[in-house]
């Protein structure tokens, strides 16, 4: 028994008349002019919780790090606790920075303690106003232990409050910290636009330049790997800087001496891996910020920029007919994934990194590198390299540069990957990728029968169409211009 299915595919939108920018001055995340990759001072700080469901802030360390050289060095230490913190937990805490062997070189030895308002107040917002760099690792949620409210953002984004008047009242003079979050591994972070009275001849300072570091993200961007504090101290390509490593300690949620050194060692790995980062980050020649590097595809985009290559998007004039097509036969199995933390069937298959492995057995940086390229009519070659294909000679390498087209298939006797939407008694239950059958007969070539205004979904009837991708260059049509102008 067969079954009709709506499958869906993907379009290319375009803008009848965009709209203009908004006139006025910028709010949360700017860009800055020329900055500095990184600044002068840098503030470490890591913070210790309950752990019931609140996890309310206990105590934390902080450490201040100058640069100096390739790395930063410890310019000042000290620790910090919740406000309302227990008279005979904050003893525990007081004795034990009384008796505590500073490692800054100071005469007489200095290990300061603060209360949470004043360590927000008097280290947190004084180095951000300097333009220091914040470091923490995942540091959304030390962050958000340190805030006293989390108003609604501007821009839906969530919003910490840190400091307050006596009455509750928001005091303005500290700007909120904007945390928009990505994903699991990044988040844009920001302060707020610092407030300045009309009346008062009052400067702005430097907290718009103060920027937000997380290590986890900065090491997911260099390695491609999801580490943890602990995993990252013990990476490989960390063992030449011998770098302190995490205390094996379950946390209790309460102030005692165990507890004080497991966080201690945490904030001591966290500025050392600082250092290491760096020195790994500087390793590339490209014109990014390490706050800005948000993911493997950062530091690849930097090195484009680095090169001068100019975006395809800029440099090639695609016609939106040739742009929907290809946003058609694209399909992203993980973006395109609309069942989340469910348990569902799978297959184990070997792919991994698809995007670089097709990229590079593609040859697209021929593409990329172009002065110019053009859509041509390439059916005939298409059908002839189909008639020839086999499943072993997919495999070798030099035969990948000829998969570079767009086909338009009608959906008939072959198997092709698509998405549609299973319901039952009516209702939406999931989506999930689907095998429909198709002849992989080319038609007349994906510059025919294609129009602008396609809608975003079909019916995988026997008289349906739709692009898929199997890319070639069309031999006849090949390079010329001396390797400067591609067809494809």
């Amino acid at each position: 028994m067969s079954e009709k299915h709506d499958i869906f595919l993907r379009a290319h939108a375009v803008v009848a008349s965009p709209k203009k920018a908004k006139k006025g001055k910028p709010r949360g995340r700017r860009p800055l002019r020329n900055p500095k990759k990184w600044p002068e001072y840098a503030l470490v700080f890591d913070c210790e919780t309950r752990i019931d469901a609140g996890q309310a802030l206990t105590f934390g360390f902080c450490r201040v790090l100058k640069l100096e050289g390739s790395g930063y060095t410890l310019a000042e230490e000290g620790a910090f606790f919740e406000d309302g913190l227990p008279a005979r937990e904050r003893e525990i805490l007081e004795h034990y920075v009384s008796n505590a062997e500073t490692e800054v070189k100071s005469f007489p030895p200095r290990f300061p303690l603060y209360t949470r308002s004043e360590f927000v107040k008097r280290i947190l917002y004084r180095h951000a106003r300097k333009g220091a760099l914040i470091v923490g690792f995942n540091i959304c949620f030390d962050l958000a232990r340190l805030a006293r409210k989390w108003p609604p953002g501007e821009k839906n984004e969530w919003s910490l409050v840190l400091v307050e008047y006596p009455n509750g009242k928001e005091n303005l003079h500290f700007p909120r910290i904007l945390i928009e979050p990505i994903d699991s591994k990044k988040s844009f972070i920001s302060f707020r636009r610092e407030w300045v009275s009309k009346k008062a001849k009052t400067k702005r300072t430097k907290i718009g330049k103060a920027r937000f570091l997380d290590l986890r993200t900065l090491l997911w961007a260099l390695f491609n790997l999801p580490l943890s504090l602990k995993s990252a101290c013990k990476l490989g390509a960390f063992a030449k800087y011998n770098l302190p490593q995490k205390i094996d300690h379950k946390p209790t949620g309460k102030v005692t001496l165990r507890e004080i050194k497991y966080a201690l060692q945490d904030v001591k790995c966290t500025a050392a891996l600082l250092t290491a980062a760096k020195q790994e980050f500087d390793l590339h020649p490209v014109p990014l910020t390490p706050d800005r590097a948000y993911s493997p595809a950062s530091i690849a985009k930097a090195y484009l920029e680095a090169m001068h290559i100019i975006t395809p998007e800029r440099k090639f004039n695609v016609s939106p007919k040739n742009l929907g097509i290809a946003m058609e036969s694209y399909f992203g199995g993980r973006s395109e994934t609309r069942v989340r933390a469910q348990e569902v069937p799978v297959v184990p298959v070997d792919f991994t990194s698809e995007y670089p492995s097709t990229c590079a057995l593609l040859d697209l940086w021929e593409i990329v590198t172009a002065e110019s390229i053009s859509f041509d009519d390439a059916t005939h070659g298409v059908r002839n390299l189909l008639e020839q294909l086999t499943i072993g000679n997919c495999f070798e390498l030099k035969r990948w540069p000829d998969f570079r087209f767009f086909a338009l298939v009608k959906p008939e006797n072959d198997v092709l990957l698509a998405h549609h939407v299973q319901r039952e008694n009516h209702q939406y239950r999931q989506q999930l990728p689907n095998l429909f059958k198709a002849d992989m007969d080319c038609g007349t070539g994906f510059n025919r029968q294609q129009n602008s205004d396609r809608q975003s979904s079909a019916r995988s009837e026997s008289n349906s169409c739709s692009p898929t991708w199997p890319p070639r260059r069309d031999e006849s049509s090949g390079p010329t211009g001396n390797g400067r102008n591609r067809s494809i």
